[in-house]
């Protein structure tokens, strides 16, 4: 197992990925193309497994030749018929979607790190079974919906807000206590 930098910080977690950051943000355009093309492979092209299951995406609507689950993962305050806007914490973490899915039952004790994902259930709306994937030490969220054959890509974020790293905390303590 490698040290590696992820921000400012050092971490133990091999399968954490590096963050894609971008540098210029005058060349965004470009930088967007190219984290899409990193969204493409790890979900187009290939996709990843849940609990056994084939992770797929929210394909439609598709806006300036991109699939819908590309900006829940990228952008923030997205709605429909809304101005999308891009994340930059979101963009630069884009590997870390797939990454987090296929090792969401990592092995805390070798790595000293963290205290381990924390992984809970949650109903939505429509009945469906949302699983939340939340490393607190790095602040990020991944919630895929449980299907009857396949699990689907929800969204993805990191929470650079106390208040609302506070409140996912507290969903997860709730949940896990019931």
């Amino acid at each position: 197992m490698g040290i590696k930098q992820i921000g400012d910080r050092m971490i133990e977690c091999d399968w954490i990925p590096e963050l894609e950051i971008c540098n210029d943000l005058s060349k965004f355009n470009g930088y967007e193309e190219y984290i899409y093309k990193i969204f493409r492979n790890d979900f187009i092209n290939s996709y990843p497994c849940f609990d056994g299951k084939r992770v797929n995406i929210r394909r439609e609507p598709i806006e300036y030749g991109k699939e819908e689950a590309f900006f829940h993962v990228t952008c923030q305050d997205y709605a429909r018929n809304r101005q999308r806007d891009p994340d930059l914490r979101r963009c630069e973490r884009i590997r870390w979607v797939r990454s987090f899915i296929e090792n969401y039952n990592c092995d805390n004790s070798i790595c000293g790190f963290c205290d381990g994902v924390k992984v809970w259930d949650e109903l939505y709306r429509n009945n469906n079974l949302r699983t939340h994937i939340f490393l607190e030490e790095e602040r990020y969220l991944v919630v895929v919906e449980k299907r009857p054959t396949y699990c689907l890509l929800i969204t993805a974020f990191y929470f650079d807000q106390e208040h609302r790293l506070r409140k996912i905390l507290e969903r997860y303590n709730k949940a896990v206590s019931a």
